[in-house]
């Protein structure tokens, strides 16, 4: 194979060394310690990695940190992050390694949830770590030559797990859907506390009510900007060489919204009983929704959709977006995305379940593929067709086009045309927004392309540390909205960090300022969608999905922090965007 060229220069905390290796089917550029034999990370809590890139390429990078005994192929596994490093630019990759929160001292069956509590002895070691990896996926040569390393550095202290005894484990969550072994700020201990914890936040947002974005006209679009055509409806405009949405208004507007709005998704008691405390059945437990009749009475839906309006406001969100309740919606202060979740049951002959990600491909070549959409949007255009709320319309979610082989590109030119030859006819005042293509699975050129030709928006779940993604080459010159992004920490009950991890409360905010900030930046980008409203279950949803991803908890209390870190980039939006100010 061709020779592979890594610069490196030594970071002040961490000093390494660098080698190549070029054997076996991944080449991969090797950190060691310089001076010494091995690292000792045992008490550290993330290290960070800076990558510069200095292809014309986007490559995935990922980095693993190898504590002794651990390998990619067998237990125990180094923790492995990446992020897409753009043409041109540097990213620090960031590794979390001391950052389990909770153990027992023997093993102990936990199922249905993605993340779970380790045993004692599972716990990884990274007192003696003998290398650093960093490579990308195949070919990788090409992308490595053009690969430098600049700095390896360490933040935060390690997190000293709290040991739980295993014969006391079970029951560990509790009636309101919490962790029963451990205790934090705004955890609920009894009915009590859901009624201080709304008298509380109703003083916050009386004291709150209007939005933090400045000059904000009822959509939360920019009046106190230029003033473009109104058509009454939302729609896409570019402006001195950047993208925007316009609202009904003739407003320019940014998209900074958050998706999965309602009350969240159960969790499986079935054959988990022991799992939860007082459950005197097996029916499936919803924690949110028995929360919040807690908290808000009984009949809590109008006063839920209430608050959860003035908390939009009072955060400086203006989009509700993909997957949203209609009784959330129709109170029409926040405009909101139509989600058609539309899952055909005419799956293409040409997607391999097997090999794909993501959702089944639809047939496109099946008549009834149209049909079947059609009928979908004609029941919607029924109740909204004339709705200046609605700011567009997804459709599908996360396709597995990576299933469909070389015909990827054919089929997905048949399937957006389709989409939006339907979707004009039923919903013509409204804008399609797109399929919200996976960025780990939809990294396919041509699919792409042919999204561009037939969205008005491109719409993009990115998970990643920054937003990275652009349009391709033979792409059409159209905006990209963030359908899904978010950070998660391991704790306050939680075992999981999410897709993409932070240390801790105040690292999250952080990372939302920075990434929504650099969407801010980009000319493309017209809105940024954090996913979701509330944490999951951290005993896990109907998948066992189970992250800490929300901006309330499971127990409708918002996270400060992250609700700050809204209301501080809000009030910037317009004025970053214009390139006038700099969030740091």
């Amino acid at each position: 194979m061709a020779a592979i060229a890594a610069a490196a220069t030594s970071a002040a905390q961490v000093p390494f060394a660098v080698r190549v290796r070029g054997d076996g089917d991944r080449p991969r550029i090797e950190l060691a310690p310089a001076g010494a034999e091995a690292w000792d990370f045992s008490g550290v809590g993330e290290v960070r990695v800076a990558v510069s890139n200095a292809t014309d390429q986007a490559p995935r990078v990922r980095v693993a940190v190898f504590g002794e005994g651990m390998s990619l192929d067998a237990s125990p596994k180094p923790p492995v992050c990446g992020s897409r490093i753009p043409p041109h630019a540097v990213r620090p990759i960031a590794v979390p390694l001391n950052v389990t929160p909770y153990a027992t001292d023997e093993p102990a069956a936990l199922a249905g949830m993605w993340s779970k509590v380790p045993a004692m002895a599972d716990l990884p070691d990274f007192g003696k770590v003998g290398r650093i990896e960093v490579w990308t996926p195949l070919p990788a040569s090409a992308c490595l030559q053009g690969l430098s390393i600049l700095s390896i550095a360490t933040a935060f202290p390690a997190c000293r797990p709290k040991i739980i005894p295993a014969t006391s484990f079970f029951p560990f969550c509790d009636r309101y859907g919490q962790f029963m072994h451990d205790d934090w700020p705004g955890k609920i201990h009894s009915d009590a506390d859901f009624a201080a914890a709304r008298d509380a936040e109703e003083a916050w947002l009386a004291a709150h009510a209007a939005s933090p974005i400045p000059d904000a006209d009822q959509y939360g679009g920019w009046a106190g900007g230029p003033q473009l055509e109104a058509t009454g409806f939302f729609r896409t405009e570019k402006v001195d060489g950047k993208w925007w949405l316009v609202d009904p208004e003739g407003h320019l507007f940014w998209s900074l919204g958050v998706c999965s709005v309602y009350p969240g998704l159960p969790t499986k008691v079935a054959g988990r009983e022991s799992n939860f405390d007082g459950r005197t059945d097996s029916s499936d437990f919803w924690p949110v929704y028995e929360n919040l009749a807690r908290k808000y009475g009984k009949d809590w839906r109008p006063p839920y959709a209430e608050t959860t309006q003035r908390r939009f406001r009072a955060w400086g969100l203006n989009t509700i977006g993909n997957w949203n309740h209609h009784y959330i919606c129709d109170l029409r202060r926040t405009p909101y995305c139509l989600c058609i979740d539309f899952s055909s049951k005419t799956v293409s002959p040409s997607w391999d379940g097997k090999k794909a990600h993501g959702r089944a491909v639809p047939d496109v070549d099946s008549p009834k593929f149209a049909a079947d959409l059609a009928a979908q949007a004609e029941k919607w255009a029924a109740r909204m067709k004339d709705d200046p709320w609605c700011l567009g319309v997804f459709v599908d979610n996360e396709l597995g086009w990576d299933g469909c082989g070389e015909k990827a590109g054919e089929m997905a030119e048949k399937y957006y045309s389709t989409v939006r030859a339907v979707l004009k006819k039923a919903l013509p005042n409204h804008l399609y927004l797109g399929s919200r293509i996976h960025n780990d699975f939809g990294e396919i050129p041509a699919v792409w392309v042919a999204a561009s030709r037939h969205c008005d928006v491109v719409s993009n779940n990115h998970y990643d540390f920054l937003p990275s993604y652009d349009l391709p080459d033979g792409a059409e010159d159209k905006p990209i909205l963030i359908g899904e992004f978010h950070f998660g920490y391991k704790g306050n009950g939680y075992f999981s960090s999410g897709l993409v991890a932070a240390f801790d409360a105040r690292e999250r905010a952080r990372r939302f300022r920075e990434y929504v900030g650099a969407c801010l930046d980009h000319p493309r980008y017209v809105g940024a969608h954090w996913f979701q409203y509330h944490d999951q279950p951290f005993t896990g949803r109907f998948d066992g999905e189970n992250f800490p991803c929300g901006f309330v908890s499971i127990t409708d209390i918002p996270h400060s922090e992250l609700v700050e870190a809204c209301r501080e980039t809000a009030a910037q939006i317009y004025e970053r965007r214009m390139g006038r100010t700099f969030v740091p």
